[in-house]
């Protein structure tokens, strides 16, 4: 073999790293029905329904819901992920988050998309949350749409996936092996401890979580 051609193969041969499928997957719309969901709350777990086609729980004044998630039927995903809800009130309602606002925490009560990764695991790497998009919660509907670039999102630590070369390799390697999909809810200093309502009643809908 020509010196030149072995140096290529060889190098091809050594390259390390996350390596994305030449073709991306089928994109898809993320089944809605209540039975294919879980979540993180207070009661454990929370009650959720369905409305027609939609998702839908009503907060509590006693409670919280803090994760709201599904299995991916994705392991890799690339392209955009979507989101449409809908919150409607009654009264004069108060979101309130566990983790409350302040001076230096200043994170509105909110929610945002969120992706699990290497098997549902507990890493500093393996849950990635939209940043800073999400949808401050209050009377309305609304759209999330986050491409699935590292800019766009940020770690348990609250790296962004391009911070650095290793945040990179992670958040690259979390897109190649996605196990759920969901929603958190919080506000103050972090992006899922939780809501809970005061003052009134509210509903949160769900119609639209997909991959674009």
């Amino acid at each position: 073999m020509p010196r030149a051609l072995m140096l290529i193969v060889l190098a091809a041969g050594c390259a390390s790293g996350p390596t994305a499928p030449s073709e991306p997957p089928t994109l898809v719309s993320v089944v809605l029905r209540s039975d294919a969901w879980q979540t993180i709350s207070d009661p454990q777990p929370f009650p959720i329904g369905n409305d027609a086609s939609h998702l839908v729980f009503d907060f509590s004044t006693s409670g919280s819901m803090h994760y709201l998630f599904t299995p991916s039927t994705l392991s890799t995903l690339r392209g955009t992920l979507m989101v449409t809800l809908q919150v409607a009130t009654t009264g004069p309602v108060l979101f309130e988050s566990l983790d409350p606002q302040n001076a230096t925490c200043t994170i509105p009560s909110s929610v945002r998309p969120f992706f699990w990764s290497n098997d549902n695991g507990n890493g500093a790497y393996d849950r990635w949350w939209s940043n800073p998009r999400a949808h401050t919660l209050a009377q309305g509907t609304g759209t999330i749409s986050v491409p699935l670039l590292a800019e766009n999102w940020s770690s348990v630590n609250g790296r962004f996936g391009n911070a650095d070369a290793e945040t990179r390799f992670n958040f690259d390697k979390a897109l190649l092996n996605v196990t759920r999909l969901g929603l958190t809810f919080g506000g103050g200093c972090s992006f899922g401890h939780g809501i809970r309502i005061s003052g009134g009643s509210a509903r949160f809908r769900l119609t639209e979580f997909a991959i674009r």
